[in-house]
């Protein structure tokens, strides 16, 4: 395993935390920082930046596509705005105003709070499944999917300063910290979390902990996974695509979101120019969402540990012989 993974899995926090935590130190650092949100603001940040910096907290009311039009035009004289709304929401009301933002290249950074198949019992009216292709189809516009707290606070601190927008994708449930404080994030880069040669489980976002349960599970049965962390989805590294279909020369993704045109989509776009090998997709398969936890629709689609243990001994089966 990777240096930079915790020991063990037991705290828990929600990607919001980390966060929250990034947008306290860069408001400290940088008087550009604004936060503005749709009627809602989540956590700490919110509470210490109405009692620190009440004229840098920005209640946009539930107008999601006035939101990221006041934010390109606060990017426009050189501030540097999160935006927070529903995920949902941003793609639903405001997609015409997040294209302009990529097409302008504005320094907007797009919170999507919430996102997944995991918003638990709020059921298929906020459950967004699409946000990955609709996005990811955007020139210019820079896409994140951290997997726990510590991912989602240097995901956010990079976002900040990176030239040009950047969305960040933040599921709302507790999940696993998985990685140290000194863990190392570059925009467009995977990494590397295992070393493997007979399968690679490609993830991105909340399920990054069950596939570190998976492969943990599937070296007991001396199958050798390696495991690649796909925070960034867009721009994608293909680079480390392309090495790791190569070296396994098997591939199972994973992410909470419609395998149609998300990270399973976009690793099989590549690998069909460039190397066909077996690939199997684990999230969202053309249906919508339901009420539920997180454990019961990880099993309801097929996202749970056992299902990605199964999805990599029956890729192996196909590789070249």
């Amino acid at each position: 395993m990777s240096e930079f993974l915790r020991e063990s899995f037991n705290e828990s926090k929600t990607m919001y935390s980390g966060h929250n935590e990034a947008l306290v130190e860069l408001a400290d650092e940088n008087p550009n920082v604004l936060i503005l949100y749709a009627d809602f603001a989540q956590g700490q940040a919110g509470t210490y930046y109405r009692k620190k910096y009440p004229d840098r907290l920005i209640n946009m009311g539930i107008a999601e596509a006035n939101l990221m039009t006041v934010a390109a035009g606060l990017a426009e004289g050189g501030k540097i705005p999160f935006t927070h709304c529903h995920s949902i929401f941003a793609i639903g009301r405001a997609y015409n105003q997040i294209r302009q933002i990529a097409f302008d290249k504005y320094n907007v950074n797009i919170i999507l709070c919430n996102t997944g198949i995991f918003w638990n019992f709020m059921g298929a009216s906020h459950q967004v499944i699409e946000e990955i292709p609709a996005l990811r189809a955007l020139p210019n516009l820079v896409l994140l999917s951290p997997s726990d707290a510590v991912e989602a606070k240097k995901a956010s601190k990079a976002a900040a300063y990176f030239d040009g927008p950047v969305a960040i994708r933040l599921a709302e449930p507790e999940t696993p910290i998985i990685y140290n404080d000194d863990y190392p994030f570059e925009i467009g880069k995977a990494k590397l979390l295992k070393e493997g040669k007979d399968v690679t489980i490609a993830a991105t976002g909340i399920l990054m902990s069950k596939v570190l349960k998976a492969s943990k599970i599937l070296e007991r049965d001396k199958i050798d996974v390696q495991v690649l962390n796909f925070h960034t989805i867009k721009p994608l590294d293909t680079e480390a695509i392309n090495n790791s279909a190569r070296e396994t020369g098997a591939i199972v993704t994973v992410e909470d979101s419609s395998v149609i045109g998300g990270l399973g989509g976009s690793i099989t776009e590549i690998l069909s120019e460039n190397y066909p090998i077996p690939i199997h997709r684990i999230g969202v398969r053309d249906v919508f969402g339901q009420t539920g936890n997180m454990e019961e629709l990880a099993t309801e689609y097929n996202m749970n540990i056992t299902d990605i243990i199964k999805a990599a001994k029956n890729v192996i089966k196909k590789k070249r012989k």
